[in-house]
Formats: C-alpha cells, structure tokens, sequence
C-alpha cells in the first residue's frame, strides 16, 4: 500500500568541481532512486530532491586554477552531472543548484541567524594564513607544508595525505600557496563563527528523535554515529564560517537587526549551506509545481511530520546524522520572527530524517578510483558502451550498503550473464513459444489448479519479500527477490515442459504456458526499480502499458486472448574479448 505520510528523499548534494565516478553514483544516487521508483510504484506521496553544492575551496581552487569564473566552473560540472544522472535514469524532481541566490542565500542566512538568536553559535577569534600578494586569508585547502606529525613535506592544510592525520594550517612547518608557492604567507588576526554541537544528544528537542532513529540505522551508520562520534568521540564545535570570495554572504545583522560588524569576505561554509539547499530546492520545485513545499519540511510540534529520508556516502554521515540535525533543530524560535522568514513559526518545527541509509565505499578492482593515476572508468564511455540498465544492475547487486565493495570487470560479466540467463532467457522463452505456436495471443488454463495455486505463492511470496527490503534499504536481497521469482518462474517452465505437450496435448501445453506468463507482468514491477529500460521493454513485448500506481498484490493477469508484442531478445550477453580488452586498458596493457 502506498504510505499514509509524505516522504522527502534527498541525495547528497555532489560538489561539482570534476565529474561523477562510480563511488558516487552507487553510494548516493542510483539507492535513492531506486528506493522513490519504489515508492511511485506504490503510488506513495514522494519527492525526490537534490542539486550541485557551488560553494567551498574546493570549487574556488578548481575554478582559479582553471582561469573559469565560479558561476562558470560550477555551471559546466553541474551540466556533466546532470547528463550522467540522465543517461543512468536518476530522475530527480528537483536538481537546483546552491549558487542560486532565492531562496537558497536568503534561507541559509535566515538558519544562521535562527542559530545565532538560540544561543548555538558562538564567535572565535584565531589565526590565519594571510597572503599579501592577493590580499586575502587562505583556506585550509589552499596551503601546503610540512606535517607536524610524520614531516611530510607536501601535507594539505587540513590533512596529511601520507598519515592521514587531520591538520591545522598555522601548524604546518614551511607554509607555502599550494596556488603560488612564491607566495610569502604571514599570520594575521581573523574569527569565525563556530556551531557549538556539546549539547546536541542531550538536548531535549534531540533526544527522543536520537532514541528513535538509532535502531531504525544501517549497522554501519549506527556504529559510526553513537559509538564512534557520540559516545566515543564526543561532539565539538564546528567552523561554520569562511573567508572565501565564493559563497552565501554572512548576514550584516542578527534576527532583531543588530549589526554583526564587519562582515565583508566572511561567507558560510559549505557544510553549513550545502544541506539547506534540499529544503531551497524544494521550494524551487513546489513554486514550480504549485505544491506545498512546508508539508514536507516542516510539522506541528507533538504531531507526525513527513518522512525524510537522507542517501548518502560514508564521508558525509557526521553532517546528515549529527551537524544538519542539529542545526534544523535548533531553527524553533520561542515568540515572533521576521514576517521574511521561511522556517517555522509558533509551535512549529522542522522534520528530523527518519533514516541515513549511507553507504560505504566503492573501489575499482580493490583500489580507489582515481583519475589522475589511470584507475579510473568513464561514467560516460561506459554508459555508451554497455548501456544503463547493466550498470544500474550491476552496481545494486555489489552495492556497498554495510562494507567497502568493488566494481570488478570479470563480475560485472558474470552478474550481466546471470541476468541474462534467469530473467531474460525465461521472458524470451516464453514469449517466443507462445508467439510461434499460439499466434502471440494467451492461451487458455485449463485445469492445472495446483500449479495455478504454485504460481500464485511464488509471486506472492517474492513480491512480499522484495518489497520487505526495499522499505528496509537491503537493496541487494530485494535484487535477489526479484531473480529468485524469475528463478522460480524457469523451474516452473522445466517441470511443465510445454515444448513437450505441445507434441501429445495442446490443450495442457496452452494451460501450462498461460500459468508461466503470469510471472512477467509481476518481473516486470519488481524489475523496474532495478532495470527501468528493461522492464518497460517487458511490458512492450508483454502488450501492456505503464502500470497504473498502487498496491503490488494482488498480481497483475494475462487474461486468455490478450494479445502480445513483438517478442525480442531483452537482455543480451557482453562478448567475452570485450570484458578483456578493459582489463587490458585498466592495467595499462591495452
């Protein structure tokens, strides 16, 4: 049955400074997908939301060393983004960008203002890495040196690359311009903003939401977020502004118009205004839609709000399980608030997430992805070669959902082989009897009540545990649920053997292949999540159209004297010569 309540799904806002690998696409992307096509499946109340994060050194870096504008530099990754997430079939129904001033700036400034007024962010004055030749401070990331750890003499400014360890700038033996190593740096006075987290899991409005979500998490995002950080680590304050030329521009005053001095250069960091942008992009799509954009964000106090729901990479739990939390609510303000204000009034509070199903990493044949080196795949090249529906296949069933897993070319061969073997081979089978020897229409049943009542157990049994892990995040086993029933659907065609009654009783041979067609329209849901292109391809060839949103039992019939399409090959095997030729490449042999 579809869901009762609203559901937001968000996928983390990529950082748009080079395009989209593997790890990406698998980790954030292609789970939350999957989970909403689910959903629409359902016919459940869904928006699926995201956009390009503009801002942060990272961007500024890229776009300096590129000679681009920013606006520039963004623009030309977000479109290679957005045409990878096209070609895979990620269909958002928002894909906003954070540089886009209304409402992103004007929400970001209202959080931090929220923030201040609560009593959350506190003023620190530091030192910082100054450049005289380009009259500004430099970022963490914009300095190298020497670790004051390992001495390392070519550490980042905010970790060492050789040990691992976190660093600070001014700490950094020989600090030099990792833009112009000439560049003589000095020390001088800043401040910065800080979001004071100690009070977060004590802390009456989070508390109860904590108590709640920790079971409903993945084993790995639990462990990570109560043992490690919470209960472990404990919670500090965090830098949530910048002096950057990039970014959302810190307020000039506080909520009741106090001046907050000067201000110039000081923007927000990308942490703090990246994932607001899924409550601005959400605005942007329901002006857009003329749709009520606070149903999903925003509740009563005491009463259930909407589903929220974050798919993310490991490397961003801390910020959707701990720091955004926090941050949403901390938003409620006890009296008036400016009539400009977006967020909630009165009694009204933002939606915490009701799960982070994050992922691990991805690799490439047990090492990272890394372009620079050669180890590396092209989201692009791949996609024109091989096709979406392979890749999407592909990537579910080696999915990292708990641990570290690996793309590998001599699997991927073998999981597209066995796609093609269950599932493929037994629509073509079928249909290809059933249009040769039956004029492409259904035959009648004719007794065959038992197997009848087996076909029925087995789509009912596989629909239920299919969705069972859908709604649980077990991407993998819901592909396993649907390969299972293709699986059940050939043992069924084994034991009938209809290509041997057709030559002693058509009438049984007719019933027999009448009872295997009722397992395609059913494959067919439960493909489409996985293999949205394949499945409709099914449908075609089963003649049937999109299947109308609602409950997935009872199960879809092929009615006696429904005529079929065109029956075709649905999933084809990659030539063996091929998978080697990328190994060859990969290695550096080709």
């Amino acid at each position: 049955m579809p869901d009762s309540r609203p559901i937001l799904v968000t996928s983390a806002l990529p950082g748009v400074n080079g395009p989209p690998h593997f790890g990406h696409l698998t980790g954030a992307y292609l789970p939350a997908d999957v989970f909403v096509r689910y959903h629409r499946l359902l016919g459940s109340d869904i928006a699926y939301i995201c956009g390009s994060d503009d801002h942060g050194v990272a961007i500024t870096m890229g776009a300096e060393q590129a000679g681009m504008p920013y606006q520039d530099y963004v623009n030309q990754w977000r479109d290679v983004w957005l045409r990878n997430f096209e070609k895979l079939g990620i269909v958002f129904d928002n894909f906003s960008a954070t540089s886009h001033r209304e409402p992103h700036f004007r929400l970001s400034q209202e959080f931090f203002q929220r923030c201040l007024k609560n009593g959350h962010l506190q003023r620190r004055d530091f030192k910082q890495l100054y450049s005289a030749k380009t009259d500004r401070f430099l970022a963490d990331r914009y300095v190298v040196g020497t670790c004051y750890h390992c001495k390392f003499e070519e550490a980042r400014g905010d970790e060492c690359p050789n040990c691992g360890s976190w660093l600070e700038a001014t700490k950094l033996g020989n600090p030099r311009s990792k833009v112009d190593p000439d560049d003589q740096l000095e020390l001088r006075d800043s401040w910065q903003y800080e979001l004071d987290l100690a009070p977060f899991a004590t802390d009456p409005e989070v508390k109860p939401w904590l108590d709640e979500l920790r079971p409903r998490l993945k084993s790995n995002v639990s462990s990570f977020v109560f043992e490690k950080m919470i209960e472990g680590e404990g919670l500090e304050a965090r830098a949530i502004t910048r002096d950057l030329p990039w970014g959302v521009p810190l307020p000039k005053t506080d909520i009741d118009g106090n001046e907050l001095g000067d201000v110039d250069g000081k923007v927000l960091y990308v942490w703090f205004d990246a994932p607001i942008g899924y409550i601005s992009s959400t605005i942007e799509w329901a002006e857009r839609v003329g749709a009520d954009w606070r149903k999903y964000w925003i509740h009563k106090k005491g009463e259930e709000g909407a589903r929220l729901i974050h798919f993310i990479g490991k490397d961003n739990i801390t910020f959707h399980c701990i720091v955004f939390p926090a941050m949403l609510a901390w938003q409620h303000i006890d009296g008036p608030v400016p009539a400009e204000f977006l967020g909630p009034r009165d009694d009204e509070r933002y939606v915490l997430p009701e799960n982070v199903p994050a992922n691990e990493f991805y690799n490439l044949e047990g090492k990272k992805f890394n372009k620079s080196t050669g180890w590396y795949i092209d989201v692009d090249t791949f996609l024109d070669r091989f096709g979406a529906d392979r890749m999407r296949f592909y990537m579910v069933s080696s999915m990292p959902e708990t641990a570290d897993t690996n793309f590998i070319w001599n699997d991927f061969k073998a999981r597209t082989d066995l796609l093609a073997n269950v599932f493929g081979n037994f629509a073509t089978r079928v249909l290809k009897f059933v249009d040769k020897h039956f004029d492409g229409v259904v035959p009648p049943q004719v007794g065959m009540q038992e197997e009848s009542a087996r076909v029925s157990a087995a789509i009912e049994k596989h629909t239920k545990e299919w969705a069972g892990h859908i709604e649980h995040y077990r991407l993998r086993r819901a592909l396993d649920s649907f390969l299972a029933l293709a699986e059940d659907g050939n043992r069924f065609l084994d034991d009938t053997a209809p290509w041997k009654l057709r030559k002693t009783d058509m009438e049984a041979c007719g019933s027999a292949l009448c009872l295997a067609m009722q397992y395609l329209p059913q494959l067919s849901v439960l493909a489409s999540p996985f293999i949205p292109d394949t499945a409709l391809r099914l449908r075609e060839m089963l003649g049937l159209g999109e299947r109308a949103p609602g409950p997935l039992l009872p199960f879809e019939p092929l009615a006696t004297g429904h005529k079929l399409g065109e029956p075709d090959v649905l999933c084809a095997k990659i030539d063996p010569e091929v998978i080697e030729a990328e190994i060859a490449k990969l290695k550096g042999d080709g």
